[in-house]
């Protein structure tokens, strides 16, 4: 018996492909591998088509439309403008969403605990073109109080992020790292459509950093984040160095991460006659990307764009599993902020918050609250 096959306008498949940050060809071979030519031209089976229904979250019959849904608009800027990055996806848009949830649910814990204080280094500086990179870089190790010698001497490129974050959060901003949607392994993040996010609010600052991407880059969108805190800037970032705001975050994390005269001393002590290998060698010493290594040689006139053009290719080949931090319950703070988680938990288990809140404000069920506690009290 044959099968019933029904057609489907390609605008529809490519905007279903790019919703989900994927290419379309992707998309292919992840719902019709054996027939992919068959798929790209629009033709598939009623059971395709319910997979692409359930794959872009449309109901079955805005499959037929004669054009696609609007693509939604963060509520934050797309500061995105490499060529590389692709349309914000429903995987974006969920993780915005769980981000704005937690919150909005922690803005309500600080005015119930009479804690709800403006953050006087949100928008501290007006981004300008004279603007001093160099002042808002040490504003901000100076009111964090981070070390880089002694934090970058002092721990593995896999802790020196949790340090980082402990920093940061100490001063009243949540720091999220996630490379999935919530705890769903299946569903991952890709780093071709964001690096990270931050929300500028006064009260309850958020960063939000990519876990899918390497670690040695994380710390660097970490850090590039700040930057746009300290700027009073939200959005959605990518690294792009096109854009006059994005190159400026770049460079304000590229001298809180690799000091002008540090950076300086260990590339003219790099015994590497090759500039490639020279950043990769330099890059260890600092424990950050290549890519971030090459950025800051470049703002420093030490190589030109065709390097850093060929190590940012790089960097978007490594992609990483998610490893927040090794077991589940290892990685669920990190995912959900460890500020916040250790306040849902505690006020959970002091009966405080209804079990069933705190697990859906950390994306797990009641039961895992407990079995958290209980982990991490033994």
């Amino acid at each position: 018996m044959a099968v019933l096959e029904i057609q489907l306008s390609k605008q529809m498949i490519d905007w279903i492909a790019s919703s989900n940050g994927i290419s379309k060809e992707d998309l292919a071979e992840q719902v019709m591998p054996k027939k992919t030519d068959k798929f790209l031209s629009g033709l598939v089976s009623k059971g395709v088509a319910e997979k692409l229904a359930k794959i872009g979250g449309i109901p079955f019959g805005y499959l037929f439309l004669e054009n696609p849904p609007h693509a939604p608009k963060p509520k934050i800027p797309d500061l995105r403008q490499s060529v590389e990055a692709v349309t914000l996806g429903k995987d974006f848009f969920d993780v915005y969403h769980d981000i704005e949830y937690k919150m909005e649910w922690y803005k309500d814990f600080l005015k119930e605990i009479g804690s709800y204080d403006k953050k006087n280094f949100i928008g501290k500086f007006k981004f300008t073109e004279k603007l001093n990179h160099q002042k808002v870089a040490d504003d901000i190790v100076n009111t964090i109080d981070f070390d880089q010698a002694k934090e970058a001497r002092s721990t593995t490129i896999d802790g020196y992020f949790s340090k980082a974050a402990k920093l940061i959060e100490n001063v009243g901003i949540l720091v999220f790292k996630n490379g999935v949607v919530g705890n769903n392994n299946n569903r991952r993040l890709n780093t071709n459509e964001f690096r990270g996010f931050c929300i500028a609010d006064e009260v309850t600052p958020i960063i939000f950093v990519n876990g899918s991407d390497a670690l040695s880059a994380q710390v660097f969108t970490l850090f590039h984040e700040i930057a746009h805190l300290w700027l009073g800037v939200d959005g959605v970032s990518g690294w792009d160095t096109e854009k006059k705001v994005e190159a400026f975050c770049n460079r304000v994390s590229a001298e809180i991460l690799m000091p002008y005269k540090s950076f300086f001393t260990a590339w003219e002590e790099s015994l590497s006659d090759s500039i490639y290998y020279k950043v990769k060698e330099v890059s260890r010493l600092f424990k950050v990307s290549d890519f971030a290594c090459a950025i800051r040689a470049n703002q420093l006139g030490f190589i030109d764009g065709h390097i850093i053009e060929t190590l940012k290719q790089e960097a978007l080949k490594k992609i990483k599993k998610d490893t927040s931090g090794g077991s589940f319950f290892n990685t669920l703070p990190v995912r959900n902020s460890q500020k916040l988680t250790n306040i849902i938990v505690s006020r959970a288990m002091s009966q405080q918050l209804p079990l069933r809140e705190a697990g859906a404000l950390l994306n797990v069920k009641a039961d895992t609250i407990v079995e958290f506690y209980k982990k991490r009290a033994s």
